[in-house]
């Protein structure tokens, strides 16, 4: 076992003691949280290694050592075929250990890490178990392990999700119970609990002596935390961050488990550059393809910044550019323009978009060509810290990459970005409404949702995703305006809440 594993596999059973001193435990079959984290992680080797074929002699020793046991080969598979480990039965496993961890959390302000420690340390387990006997990670047993990582943090998104929320939803009601209105009773007398008749203890005449309520995200001495923006950008440069910036974007599930797998893959490597072992070249190039509003250009910029994280490159920034960031009009000066973008991307992302229009005018007097051909070389000579994303739509960016030969093999990874389906693109609207402080009526989200499954069946050239919720979005809040106009002093609720009327009679281009 790598060094840095065997002090997060210390620093987990030092967690499980530290939850069990705070009564919260796995509550399986009388199992302390230590033991059962022994159990769980032996079901999650033996998985990784039998989804792959039999357990070999290194992943026994590997296992043994990790979680001292000393079972042999017999009483692993005999483990293996009593406890029916699927890949379901073995998540639910994994969650029921880290529930301990997240009910930990959520005491701490803000909310403190020992879930998150818990599923990095499952997934470098798994890296790190993977090249105990491989010269090179089976491609299924990582798409494996990439599901169940991903599994696990949405898992722990959703729940602190629910609990955030049930938690503004008791503040709001003891704010409405302490704000209502008391009329308290005649005369007053020393035995009264509002205090003597000229006034309650905190002030005001028939003010209650109640303790403020302590605001649960802030920290435990109740004072803020300081510079929240700075320490929320410092969260978001790790790698912790960016992978949670990415598992937030609605849907987009098949892109979120390509890139965990390429992420995963990356990791192993590293490991293995550490350790001395040899590898071949790999090319992070890579080709989005996909409708406008996709979510392209936002996963490029996250993958950026994952891949600084990750060593991979040196600055992490992303640069987008189309063809006339690239292209000039005369002769010689194509090149040059190339040079300068790619001089600015050096360390980073270069994302072009609709990467196709740079082959689609082949004819005389079109310097597309100039800009791919030093765009290749310059790829090659920087592979080390320089990274290109073409992205367009499909059928095009098919043409463009087989428009010339060094095209298909230098971008060889090829992420396919579907439409949203439409209950995703109500899910998009109301955390649009959400970010501008707004609130739609139910009313108002089934009619949201209701037009963009008629849009969505329509199959429209001009069908635009995430671009098209934005754009009624702003007719929407134009529609509100127009109604709110007419009421002399409108509230606080009629100027945040969207109803029907504001979302019906909205037509998109």
């Amino acid at each position: 076992m790598q060094d840095s594993v065997a002090r997060q596999l210390t620093q987990i059973y030092e967690n499980c003691a530290a939850c069990e001193q705070r009564n919260y435990s796995v509550q399986v079959q009388g199992r302390s949280n230590q033991d059962y984290l022994r159990f769980t992680m032996l079901k999650f080797y033996v998985y990784l290694s039998s989804s792959n074929g039999n357990i070999t002699m290194s992943e026994i020793a590997y296992l043994n050592d990790a979680l001292g046991y000393s079972m042999s080969a017999d009483q692993i598979d005999r483990f293996n075929v009593s406890s029916k480990i699927t890949k379901y039965s073995l998540k639910d496993s994994l969650i029921t250990m880290m529930m301990p961890f997240l009910k930990c959390d959520l005491e701490t302000v803000p909310i403190g890490g020992m879930s998150l420690q818990f599923i990095e340390f499952v997934n470098q387990a798994g890296l790190d178990f993977m090249t105990c006997d491989r010269s090179q990670a089976d491609r299924l047993v990582m798409r494996d392990l990439s599901a169940i990582v991903l599994q696990l943090r949405n898992y722990r998104m959703q729940y602190i999700t629910d609990w955030e929320n049930m938690v503004r939803e008791q503040r709001r009601r003891e704010e409405m119970a302490k704000n209502r209105p008391v009329v308290p009773p005649q005369g007053g007398s020393g035995n009264s609990p509002w205090g003597s008749s000229n006034g309650g203890p905190s002030g005001g005449p028939g003010t209650p002596n109640q303790p403020p309520v302590q605001n649960p995200f802030q920290q435990n001495n109740g004072q803020q935390n300081q510079n929240p923006q700075q320490k929320k950008q410092d969260e978001e440069m790790t790698l912790e961050g960016q992978l949670a910036k990415l598992e937030e974007l609605t849907g987009l599930q098949a892109v979120k488990q390509d890139l965990s797998s390429l992420i995963n893959l990356i990791r192993v490597r590293k490991m293995r550059e550490d350790r001395g072992m040899p590898q071949s070249a790999m090319s992070l190039h890579m080709a989005f393809l996909g409708n406008p509003g996709t979510g392209k250009t936002t996963v490029a910029r996250i993958l950026a910044g994952i891949y600084k994280c990750l060593g991979v490159l040196s600055k992490g920034q992303l640069v987008e550019v189309d063809r006339s960031g690239l292209v000039s009009g005369y002769v010689g000066q194509t090149a040059l323009k190339t040079k300068e973008v790619i001089e600015q991307a050096m360390g980073g992302v270069l994302f072009i978009d609709e990467a196709y229009a740079l082959t689609t005018n082949t004819g005389k007097g079109d310097f597309g060509q100039e800009a791919i051909n030093t765009l290749l070389k310059e790829m090659e000579d920087h592979r080390d810290d320089f990274i290109v994303i073409v992205a367009g739509y499909t059928d095009l960016m098919e043409e463009f990459l087989d428009s010339n030969p060094g095209l298909r093999s230098r971008f060889n990874k090829v992420i396919m970005f579907e439409d949203y389906m439409p209950d995703e693109l109500l899910d998009i609207f109301k955390s649009i409404c959400t970010k501008s402080g707004m609130k739609p009526t139910k009313e108002a989200e089934d009619a949201v949702l209701e037009y963009f499954t008629l849009r969505c069946g329509m199959n429209l050239d001009t069908f635009a995703n995430a671009r098209d919720i934005r754009n009624f979005f702003e007719k929407a809040i134009t529609n509100q305006a127009n109604r709110l106009a007419a009421i002399e002093s409108p509230t606080n609720g009629q100027l945040t809440t969207l109803t029907i009327d504001d979302v019906s009679g909205i037509e998109l281009n």
